[in-house]
Formats: C-alpha cells, sequence, structure tokens
C-alpha cells in the first residue's frame, strides 16, 4: 500500500480524536506487544546546543508496521513536541503528528495502566503536583478505578486550590486541596507525583502499609520525588524502561546501585495475575518513544487516515 501522501496532524486534531479510553488502550497494546518482543523502544538521546536541548526517543511497533520517534526540542522559551510515523513496508514518511497534548494523554495513560495491574482497586488518591501533566494523571486513575476520595497537593497551596475546583467541575467529582504533605498522604494508597523536586516528597512515614507509589514527575537525575526507603520497603518496584531509568532517574538508579531489582514495565504485561495482590508497589514513569508512536496511531486510526 502506497502513500500519496504526508500526513500533518495538529494539536487540535489529537485534542479531536483521542480520549483517555483511547490511549489507556493503545499504551496497553503497545506493552503486551512489546513483551511479546513485537516492538522495541530505545533509550532517549538529548542534543545540546545554544540552551536548548534536542530529545529523541525511537520505536517500532511491528503490529501496525510503523517506526518512529517522538523529538522535542525544550529551552526556557518553552517545548516544541513532534511524533513522526514512517510506514516499514513502504518506507514512506506515514505522518508527523504534533505532540503536546499527545504527550500529556500518554502520560497520564501509561500510570493509569500500571495501576490497573499493580494496584486495581483505589481508595484514597493522593495527586502530588498541580500542573499541566496532573490533569492526565488524574483523569487517567479515574478511567481505571473509583476511588472514595480524592485530594491533591502542591507547594503552593494556592495551584492545588485552583486545579481541585477546575478539575472537580471538568469531572463532577470531588476533589480535595490539602496543604501540607503529611496529611495529603495520611492513609492514602495510591499517590502519583508529577512534579520537578530536587528533594524527595514521598517519605515512607508518611505511608500507610500498603500503597502503590506513581513516579511520574522526573526524567532527570538532579530530581527526586520519593526517598530510598519508599521504594526499599516496595514488595515490587517497576520502571517503564531499564536503562533508560539508570540514565533519568535518581530512585531507580539507587535502588539497583542498593541492591535492588526492579522489573520492567513490559515484564507485567500479559501476565496481570502474577502481579496483583502485592501490598507496596512502584511505578516509575519517565516516557518512552512506543508510547508515543502507539497514541500517534491511534490518532491516525481514529481519523480514519490509515
Amino acid at each position: 500500500m502506497h502513500h500519496l501522501s504526508m500526513y500533518y496532524i495538529s494539536e487540535d486534531e489529537v485534542n479531536a480524536n483521542l480520549s483517555m479510553q483511547d490511549t489507556i488502550q493503545a499504551i496497553r497494546e503497545a506493552f503486551e506487544e512489546y513483551h511479546a518482543g513485537r516492538a522495541t523502544s530505545n533509550t532517549r538521546v538529548r542534543t545540546f546546543s545554544e540552551g536548548s536541548v534536542l530529545n529523541t526517543m525511537p520505536a517500532s511497533l511491528d503490529k501496525y508496521h510503523i517506526m518512529g520517534h517522538k523529538t522535542y526540542i525544550a529551552s526556557k522559551e518553552g517545548a516544541r513536541f513532534v511524533v513522526t510515523i514512517f510506514d516499514t513496508r513502504s518506507n514512506d514518511l506515514l505522518a508527523i503528528v504534533e505532540a503536546n497534548r499527545l504527550g500529556q494523554m500518554r502520560t497520564g495513560a501509561v500510570t493509569a495502566y500500571a495501576t490497573s495491574i499493580l494496584h486495581p482497586s483505589v481508595e484514597n488518591f493522593t495527586l502530588i503536583g498541580s500542573g499541566f501533566q496532573a490533569e492526565t494523571q488524574l483523569e487517567g486513575i479515574l478511567a481505571v478505578s473509583h476511588p472514595h476520595s480524592i485530594r491533591v497537593y502542591s507547594r503552593n497551596y494556592d495551584h492545588a486550590r485552583n486545579f481541585a475546583s477546575r478539575m472537580s467541575k471538568k469531572l463532577d467529582t470531588e476533589i480535595r486541596a490539602v496543604e501540607g504533605i503529611e496529611a495529603a498522604l495520611d492513609g492514602s494508597d495510591t499517590i502519583t507525583s508529577i512534579t520537578n523536586s530536587t528533594s524527595p516528597i514521598i517519605l515512607r512515614k508518611y505511608l500507610p502499609d500498603r500503597y502503590h507509589v506513581n513516579l511520574a514527575g522526573s526524567n532527570y537525575m538532579n530530581r527526586r520525588e520519593a526517598e530510598y526507603e519508599v521504594l526499599h520497603d516496595s514488595d515490587l518496584v517497576v520502571t517503564e524502561h531499564y536503562d533508560q531509568s539508570m540514565v533519568e532517574s535518581a530512585e531507580i538508579a539507587e535502588y539497583v546501585r542498593l541492591g535492588g531489582k526492579p522489573i520492567e514495565l513490559r515484564e507485567i504485561a500479559g501476565n496481570y495475575g502474577q502481579f496483583s495482590g502485592m501490598n507496596r508497589t512502584v511505578f516509575k514513569s519517565m516516557g518512552i518513544g512506543l508510547e508515543d508512536i502507539a497514541t500517534a496511531y491511534r490518532v491516525l486510526r481514529n481519523m480514519n487516515l490509515v
């Protein structure tokens, strides 16, 4: 099948053609294919120049005969994201997809997917962070579970309050802003952090006996959201991508250095029963290219372009 034209998909088109449920399905399928050896995802490459950094995240997904990558440039002026998709049968460039919204959606979907396997019954959910990426973290969790209570904590209480009132309306559910981190974590069985913190916010002493923690805020070694004890005391520590976490996650790198053995998210894909029912679990997400090409392809399918 030969494509005569290449599609350019805008942010607005992504937004109109991608639901959270779609994204979670695309992520689940991608990791099941990855588990089966029919997909690849390489570690992010960073290229620095004149105060800007270019990030490149290549991947392939055999099921749809696609290869491609997310690439984005970032500086203090902001960032610009695109996903490119090639057809491996014809070598045609299928599409360039603007990927700010797409990245936000898949970041929420991947923690939701991991949570649905590791901790399917979310009771008290705490979200740490109230920025752009926090919105889809919350939407993702609500797409896979029905928490009794939802709390949000931010270092800036006004930000947490604004987020709580805006998202309560949007999602038609009660979200409470909490002022202190100890109060935010008290009795919380599921916690997602999406911050740019450089020192740990999640301390073991604030967590209950049973917990699942999603660490989603950082992909740089100089940042850290949870202290070592949170990982050390867990029955299972899962990382999205082992090699990438060894260069991007302070938490995982330290855990490994001190003898911990994390497993990759793809190892639990397709083996769901084996990993449920654990008391304490941690999932570290940094974002990998496979999630981006799978989600971009889902947009193209929803638009009936492939």
